[in-house]
């Protein structure tokens, strides 16, 4: 057991380093970051070039990544143009993105396995065939659709939630987002569980058991589920990390603060309305940096070109 667990744990050395590495080239292949800050306003040349040298973007891409990774190994995570710290940001919305992601997760349990086993025992019967329609609808619905269709419905028409934002706590300001975030996937684990389900039915162990008299639910408990649960506990285990990174569609639409609604909003300082302080702290960098070479030192303005 101490053998496998230490050989999986070498293991996610490669795959740090490919899955860092391969993010890294797709974001480099995106183009100059630099360019989609204010891309519509004229750019200060001096504020350009504290940036690159900055952010290293000068050097070349291998150089870059192999300086990134080094700031990781360090624990330093960098910073975002404005300033803020990549780690600060990670520690206050991961928790977050988490409790959505769980409870996401739960739903897909109690309402996915619940009524997955309820239309295998009901094979062909009206329950069966409405809980295939309402798979497929949730499968083949878009998530933003889902997603504004319930806040519209629940926190505007109803107001039983508040349309967005996490003010009410948990679950009630979670519980929509959840569902919507869950929806695709509570639709593959309610077929998996039926299908799984039934096949355990056709089972000789499944025939021995009932043919010693046991209760049905004795039966349905201790052999049909035991058995027909492992590939749906396996997709659900996969599963919880699939649905982190999909938050970021639905903490969008809600505007949830985690994860994903960073990645969601991310945009120029001067869209954020953060341009007067991300310009004084840029100022001052560049100021003290100036200072430090004996070059001569101009003051900016918050009103001048980015």
């Amino acid at each position: 057991m101490g053998r496998y667990v230490i050989r999986r744990l070498l293991q996610m050395i490669p795959v740090f380093f490919g899955a860092t590495f391969l993010i890294y080239f797709l974001m480099n292949a995106l183009g100059d970051p630099l360019n989609t800050l204010s891309p519509q306003q004229r750019q200060n040349p001096a504020y350009m070039a504290y940036l690159t040298q900055q952010f290293n973007l000068d050097d070349p891409f291998i150089v870059q990544y192999l300086k990134y990774i080094w700031g990781v190994l360090q624990g330093d995570f960098g910073t975002t143009f404005s300033g803020e710290s990549v780690w600060e940001i990670v520690v206050e919305r991961f928790p977050v993105t988490a409790t959505l992601a769980v409870t996401a997760v739960a739903i897909e349990i109690v309402l996915g396995i619940s009524i997955g086993i309820y239309a295998a025992l009901k094979r062909g019967k009206f329950f069966d065939n409405m809980s295939l329609a309402v798979a497929l609808i949730f499968i083949a619905i878009p998530l933003f659709v889902l997603g504004f269709t319930l806040q519209w419905l629940f926190g505007v028409k109803l107001g039983w939630v508040a349309p967005s934002g996490v003010s009410q706590g948990w679950p009630t300001s979670y519980i929509i987002p959840a569902f919507v975030l869950a929806a695709g996937s509570l639709a593959y684990v309610l077929r998996l569980t039926r299908q799984s389900l039934l096949e355990t039915f056709n089972m000789d162990f499944m025939r021995t058991a009932k043919a010693k008299g046991l209760p049905p639910t004795t039966v349905l408990r201790k052999y049909g589920l035991r058995n027909s649960l492992i590939p749906v506990v396996t997709f659900l285990g996969i599963e919880l990390g699939t649905l982190m990174g999909g938050a970021v569609v639905t903490e969008g639409i809600f505007n949830i603060p985690g994860i994903g609604q960073q990645l969601y909003t991310v945009d120029p300082p001067a869209r954020s309305g953060r341009r007067g302080r991300d310009h004084h702290l840029a100022d001052h960098r560049l100021h003290a940096q100036q200072s430090a070479r004996g070059h001569p030192v101009r003051r900016t303005r918050p009103e001048d070109p980015l």
